[in-house]
């Protein structure tokens, strides 16, 4: 495998806390609620604007009014309640020296992502970074995989992507790329295997198993 392709929140950061603390004050703020949440929720993974859209929009909910009251929150105040999964940063490292190539595709728009790969070091460990400030569509359609192709002129049988959710999958399977579900995320074993990924790994023990036997 020539390049891995990480999906960013859910599964190599638990960021469900972050997520959580934002929405629940955005629905505050709406006098909406807290059982919005769950409905929310099936969501992450797709960029905020579709998260929102698909949520609030059944709810007759203006647009911007809930983006404004979900920005509100101030996430970049706090980030601290985003933290690698276990072992994570560790696989990374493992995988940077053993000479693999890595990349980001990831539903996260580019500047807080850089700002929080920063507090790990992580900057200089994935080329290229796609996010959906670089493509017209985000997931699960596959435009940021194919421009990864396009920007490393691999084939899609060389990349292998790793996400935690049904549209990372989806989009692996649309670009032709073969996928690596993780289950520290969001979604159930049973969500993610019908989506036909290569393997599933529980944890990040049974992920680094499964990545090392492609190597």
């Amino acid at each position: 495998m020539k390049l891995i392709a990480w999906d960013f929140d859910g599964t190599l950061v638990d960021s469900r806390p972050l997520i959580e603390a934002g929405m629940a004050h955005a629905l505050d703020a709406l006098g909406q609620p807290r059982s919005v949440m769950g409905e929310w929720l099936k969501y992450v993974g797709l960029p905020v604007e579709a998260g929102i859209r698909n949520t609030f929009g059944p709810l007759g909910l203006d647009y911007d009014t809930v983006l404004k009251a979900y920005r509100s929150f101030g996430h970049a105040d706090h980030e601290h309640l985003m933290q690698p999964f276990d072992g994570i940063p560790e696989l990374l490292e493992e995988l940077r020296g053993r000479g693999q190539r890595m990349a980001v595709a990831t539903s996260k728009r580019r500047v807080p992502l850089l700002r929080q790969m920063a507090r790990w070091g992580w900057e200089a460990y994935f080329d290229p970074i796609i996010t959906p400030d670089e493509v017209t569509h985000g997931k699960p359609h596959p435009e940021s995989l194919e421009k990864m192709q396009a920007l490393t002129g691999l084939a899609p049988e060389e990349i292998l992507m790793v996400g935690d959710t049904p549209f990372d999958l989806d989009m692996a399977r649309d670009a032709g790329v073969p996928s690596v579900a993780v289950g520290h995320g969001f979604y159930s074993q049973e969500a993610l295997a019908a989506c036909g990924p290569r393997a599933y790994a529980p944890d990040t023990a049974a992920l680094r198993d499964i990545l090392l036997a492609y190597l």
